[in-house]
């Protein structure tokens, strides 16, 4: 019995001395150095993508730190970082889910200081970036950085001077433009960093066009005076060109052009309801050979007096004045109210806006002339006649028609 009991410790003793050996063999094998990925090495160049690296068990767990605190959801083998500091201490915590064994281990990363990318455009050019005049500028690009001795350039896509590649030329206004650049140091390392720039343009004119009629014009009457105002010194622009767009059905076509700086432009049709005719203003400098197009529009309307057969200038400020008004609708069949006619005194136009020339007289009823205007401006308010029926003729002589227009109005509430 003594022989059973001494082989039973025996036993027992054996396998708790291959447990412990076992237990001793997982902890020698726990190994949680951090090494770079292959082909890194320090130091590390600015913007450089890094890849950290434990050993791979699938009984392990991993918490990787920044400067010894945990970075949130960075729990595998591996941690790639973006270097933009240098000294920076990263880690790892790595634990045996089996035995509840850990190590850690640390890393300090050493950066590269970066260089600094500037530039210069040497020329600007136009803003209106077509292939003549709008792709002139030219950059050039300066790197300089402690620990660095050299440098090299290359532009993305674009041209470059043969003699100098830091220069890019041939660029466009506004666009945005890429250089990436390789700094060498005295070791024979190499970083490279990537800036952009975008080049400016000369100055565009601030200009604005005007026509006399302004916006809307009238077919009986359609010679229209156009100028522009602004500002033209920004670059001396010092020619022009006129183009206009009177075809109704073909709103693109251009009907004639003129190089004055204050052409009249004659429309011979109306324009339909929502096309207004375009008018374009080319200005051009013949130094830099910049060029800006600015436009507008103009309705040409018909034109079909509304004469009014009484008015009451009693100073209330309400039909004080004979107001004869064109009618927007073209004597259509449309309902013509004071909403559709449409102004307030003041905005009603003078009648040789309408026509080229137009004569209004006024009569008594003897026949006897009391009034006569050949340029009524809507501003008549009887004068000093008493209230009564008055006789009008007014004579309408226009581009394409002549008309007559006559009738009776009478004067009412004036306490004359």
């Amino acid at each position: 019995m003594s022989k059973n009991i001494s082989n039973n410790i025996l036993r027992v003793t054996l396998i708790l001395l291959i447990s412990f050996l076992n237990i001793s063999s997982l902890k020698a094998q726990m190994n949680c150095e951090i090494e770079l990925a292959e082909g890194i090495t320090m130091p590390i160049c600015y913007g450089e993508d890094v890849t950290l690296n434990v050993p791979y068990n699938q009984d392990y767990v991993y918490q990787w730190t920044r400067n010894g605190n945990d970075i949130i959801g960075e729990t595998s083998f591996q941690l790639t970082v973006t270097v933009t500091e240098d000294n920076v201490r990263y880690g790892v915590k790595v634990m045996n889910v089996q035995t509840q064994e850990q190590c850690s281990d640390e890393i300090t990363i050493d950066m590269m200081p970066p260089f600094t990318i500037d530039f210069e455009q040497t020329q600007l050019t136009c803003s209106n970036n077509n292939a003549e005049n709008g792709q002139n500028a030219k950059v050039i690009a300066s790197a300089s950085g402690e620990g660095f001795i050299s440098f090299s350039y290359e532009w993305d896509d674009v041209w470059t001077n043969p003699s100098n590649p830091q220069e890019a030329i041939g660029l466009k206004a506004w666009k945005e433009y890429s250089v990436n650049v390789t700094g060498i140091t005295a070791q024979g390392d190499s970083c490279s960093q990537t800036a952009s720039f975008i080049p400016k343009a000369y100055p565009n004119p601030t200009l604005k066009i005007v026509s006399d009629p302004m916006d809307t014009a009238y077919i009986q009457n359609p010679y229209v005076k156009f100028s522009f105002e602004g500002n033209l010194d920004s670059i001396e622009y010092n020619s022009w060109s006129w183009a206009f767009f009177n075809n109704p059905d073909n709103p693109n076509e251009i009907s004639s052009t003129s190089i004055e700086q204050e052409p009249t432009n004659v429309y011979y049709q109306e324009s339909k309801s929502g096309s207004p005719y375009r008018i374009e203003l080319n200005i051009k400098s013949a130094d830099y050979g910049c060029d800006t197009t600015f436009s507008a529009d103009m309705i040409v309307l018909p034109v079909k007096l509304i004469v009014p057969n009484v008015f009451t200038p009693n100073g209330d400020g309400i039909n004080d004045y004979f107001i004869i008004d064109n009618d927007p609708t073209g004597g259509t069949d449309e309902e013509n109210t004071e909403e559709t006619r449409g102004f307030e005194y003041e905005s009603y136009n003078a009648l040789n806006d309408y026509y080229l020339r137009t004569e209004l007289t006024i009569f008594n009823r003897w026949g006897r002339i009391v009034y006569k205007s050949n340029d009524y401006k809507n501003d008549w308010d009887g004068g000093k006649l008493p209230d009564g029926t008055y006789f009008y003729v007014l004579e309408c002589v226009g581009e394409q028609n002549n008309h007559r227009y006559q009738g009776s109005v009478t004067i009412f509430g004036s306490g004359r």
